[in-house]
């Protein structure tokens, strides 16, 4: 046992005395900090200097020209220039108005009816009595796309669109001739009812998920919550995982490079220098998340719009007390592993032909993270967390957004468990057989002779 602490002390030690560690653990998130309070500071300089923002600018004044056809025997979208002349701008009174909690709602409801008239859309939007002038007008640049509203538009909404060319501008116009179309449909609304109806219509549906849970009730779950969770803590166990396990895997290999393993393992045996490596490099490792995740954790709580978008987390403990569990088991699984590879080879460079046989099976489940988001308790998120390679990752993705039959959580430990047993081993009699070897590193053949070796 005390050599087990002695190693992770000068682990540890050593590790924090590296300049490039150091950077990336307190450089990067102090950094971050100071350009996100530098940008807000910037922001609240330039508060009251600018122009006031005019409502409904951007939807009534795009960049690009959009051409469109219709073709309903009904002509039910005439060209803007067709509607009532209508002021488009609202004055100052009339945007305090709109934007004040306590403003008049019969001025808003005018004002909202008089700006969005589709009038107001005439130089974005042009109307053209065929489709081959339209045709001629998007050959020759007058409009960006040429959109079609085809004949049976009033039964199955069909569109056709025409561009010379796709790009992420001419993708944002279908939204701008939507917005036309709704305008067009809702002219002949009264102002009482056009507010609602517009608004609703522009932004259709707010979906929120229900999950039936083992009681028979019914829970409610955020779609964008539920996905960053399973990203953020998915995310933070790889970093973890991966950097403690290269960590640990670029210690062996530098030890055994300088030769200063043989040195070690003539006053340490195997096992025990295994182990306080392990523990000193899942350590450092740890130390190095939470300050980055921390970090982002903390940035992201003072910028409220994203805090508003996501709502309320709840905090389960037993939620997080498993994960803290399959952490370890994870981080024992891989450390182990790495610090086997970092025993068959002789430098970094040769190091890379092996971890791509960790790290990938390890990444799986990261593959299939919108599975996770939205049926975390679904087929293939239960199989990969009962395989031991992607079961920590697996289990941690689903504990953050479900909670997990308790029988396959003690299944997926169990399992787990296992294969750190079998990854101890294995590294432990690589150390001890091959890490006094020079040479040539071992091929994938080689391996289970030397692991029966001795």
């Amino acid at each position: 046992m005390n050599n087990v602490w002695t190693v992770f002390k000068y682990e540890v030690r050593q590790k924090l005395r590296s300049k490039s560690y150091l950077l990336v653990t307190f450089g990067i998130p102090l950094l971050a900090i100071v350009l996100f309070f530098g940008y807000r500071a910037y922001q609240n300089s330039r508060e009251g200097q600018d122009e006031p923002a005019q409502p409904f600018t951007e939807v009534n004044e795009t960049p690009a020209v959009i051409g469109y056809v219709d073709r309903t025997a009904e002509k039910l979208f005439p060209a803007p220039t067709t509607y009532p002349p209508a002021e488009c701008q609202p004055t100052p009174e009339e945007t305090t108005a709109l934007v004040a909690s306590d403003g008049s709602p019969d001025i808003r409801r005018e004002l909202i009816k008089r700006i969005s008239s589709p009038y107001c859309m005439r130089s974005s939007i042009r109307y053209f009595d065929s489709f081959e002038a339209g045709e001629r007008a998007l050959k020759d640049g007058a409009v960006e796309t040429l959109y079609v509203v085809e004949e049976d538009y009033p039964d199955t909404g069909n569109l056709s669109v025409y561009s010379e060319s796709f790009s992420l501008e001419t993708a944002s116009n279908d939204g701008v001739f939507r917005d036309y179309l709704v305008r067009s449909l809702l002219v002949t609304v009264e102002p009482d009812s056009y507010e609602a109806l517009y608004l609703r219509l522009r932004d259709p549906a707010n979906i929120v998920q229900h999950r039936i849970d083992d009681t028979g009730e019914a829970a409610q779950d955020n779609e964008d919550q539920s996905f960053i969770l399973v990203y953020g803590f998915g995310l933070s166990m790889m970093l973890a995982l991966f950097w403690g396990g290269g960590y640990l895997m670029q210690s062996v290999v530098q030890e055994k490079e300088s030769r200063i393993i043989e040195i070690i393992l003539s006053s340490v045996r195997p096992v025990p220098l295994l182990a306080g490596k392990v523990l000193a490099m899942g350590t450092i490792a740890l130390i190095q998340v939470v300050a980055i995740v921390g970090t982002f954790i903390f940035l992201v709580s003072r910028a409220n719009e994203i805090v508003d978008s996501l709502g309320e987390i709840e905090i389960v403990p037993e939620r997080i007390a498993i994960m803290g569990v399959f952490f370890l088991l994870g981080f024992l699984l891989f450390g182990s592993l790495m610090a086997a590879i970092g025993a068959l080879v002789n430098n970094s460079r040769e190091s890379q032909n092996f971890v791509t046989f960790v790290t990938l099976p390890a990444m799986l489940p990261f593959f299939f993270l919108t599975i996770f988001a939205e049926e975390p308790n679904s087929t293939l998120a239960v199989v990969l967390s009962l395989i031991p390679i992607t079961a920590p990752l697996s289990m941690i993705m689903r504990v953050a957004v479900t909670d997990v039959p308790l029988l396959q959580v003690a299944a997926s430990a169990a399992l787990v468990s296992v294969g750190v047993v079998f990854a101890v081993w294995i590294a432990g009699r690589l150390f001890r057989v091959n890490t006094l070897l020079t040479g040539n590193t071992p091929k994938l053949r080689e391996i289970p002779r030397l692991l029966l070796k001795g």
